[in-house]
């Protein structure tokens, strides 16, 4: 249900503070004002320099400015628990039957919650972090539910059977795909990008790889590598996902030059070429898989099932 209010700036999440609209203002004619919903402004220069992640925070406090004490569901509310949440095109909410179903930006399901599902997160009702996962795992697209599921059993966050309680608690459209999605989740896994290439690894049907396995190389250092795949016959592939910005984070955690990561990385990959061969592949491999299915055909990675790349997901990498 929609609530009339005045024009009103929401607070860009960790970027800008809550302020007001001075009465009289025409927002629409401020250029240091952003529209992010119809009454609703952030200030500009903070909402047009902040990350995805932080413009869509935005828009889920812009919500509950004009909306009657909304719950947030799904992706909106694994937002605002601070867990990996994929690129959601609109905001979730949940509960009140009098809300519409779809409507300016927000899609609405209408459901009886126990109140032990419903929690306070920085002034927002949200769905727990168990329920959300739940949820997402039985109606998202499995590289977000994976990664999101992944990243909260790291923290700690939650144990799957608490998902798993969730999801009895919900429709039951989709319980497969949950089922799979919590069964297949890892709390080794380190990185979203970790987490989507190994759900594709199984899209393509190749052998399940040991994660976070410890190498040592010939000059006594220790290695942690992301996967590894056995191959009959073989030395075993050390599988690697470099994020985008690999080597300037690289640079940037030992307080030296690009060029000398790039260095120290090569001593890592040297090492590693002592017991096996190490691949690497970046965010282009995991958004196209039909380039980490060369790569890995190419190092004789062993095929165990079919292709279901029907569980394709959609093109966008997450932060």
């Amino acid at each position: 249900m929609e609530r009339s209010t005045a024009p009103a700036v929401v607070p860009l999440q960790r970027a800008c503070e809550i302020g007001q609209v001075v009465p009289g203002a025409q927002p629409e004619r401020d250029a240091s004002l952003a529209r992010v919903r119809h009454g609703v402004y952030a200030e500009a220069a903070a909402f047009d320099g902040s990350t995805d992640d932080a413009r869509y925070l935005t828009r889920i406090h812009a919500v509950n400015a004009v909306r009657d004490r909304p719950i947030f569901a799904r992706e909106s509310a694994l937002a605002a628990h601070g867990v990996p949440f994929g690129r959601p095109d609109a905001v979730y909410t949940t509960g009140d039957r009098r809300t519409a179903h779809k409507k300016a930006g927000v899609v609405h399901s209408s459901v009886e919650l126990d109140p032990d599902d419903i929690v306070d997160v920085g002034g927002l009702r949200v769905c727990s972090l168990a329920y959300a996962l739940a949820e997402v795992a039985r109606r998202g697209e499995p590289l977000d539910s994976v990664s999101a599921l992944d990243f909260a059993l790291r923290e700690r966050r939650t144990t799957k059977q608490q998902v798993l309680d969730a999801l009895q608690r919900q429709s039951r459209r989709g319980h497969d795909a949950a089922h799979w999605a919590i069964a297949f989740a890892d709390e080794r896994g380190e990185s979203v990008g970790e987490s989507w290439s190994r759900v594709r690894v199984f899209q393509l049907g190749f052998a399940a790889p040991e994660l976070q396995r410890w190498v040592t190389g010939p000059t006594g250092r220790r290695w942690r590598v992301d996967m590894t795949f056995e191959r009959p016959g073989r030395r075993p592939l050390y599988g690697e996902f470099d994020g985008a910005v690999k080597y300037g984070a690289l640079a940037n955690e030992v307080g030296t030059t690009g060029a000398k990561a790039l260095a120290r990385e090569k001593l890592r990959d040297d090492d590693l070429l002592y017991t096996g061969d190490p691949a690497h592949w970046v965010w282009l491999d995991v958004l196209q898989p039909s380039r980490l299915d060369a790569l890995l055909t190419a190092y004789g990675v062993p095929r165990v099932r079919p292709a279901q790349l029907g569980l394709a997901s959609r093109s966008q990498s997450p932060t």
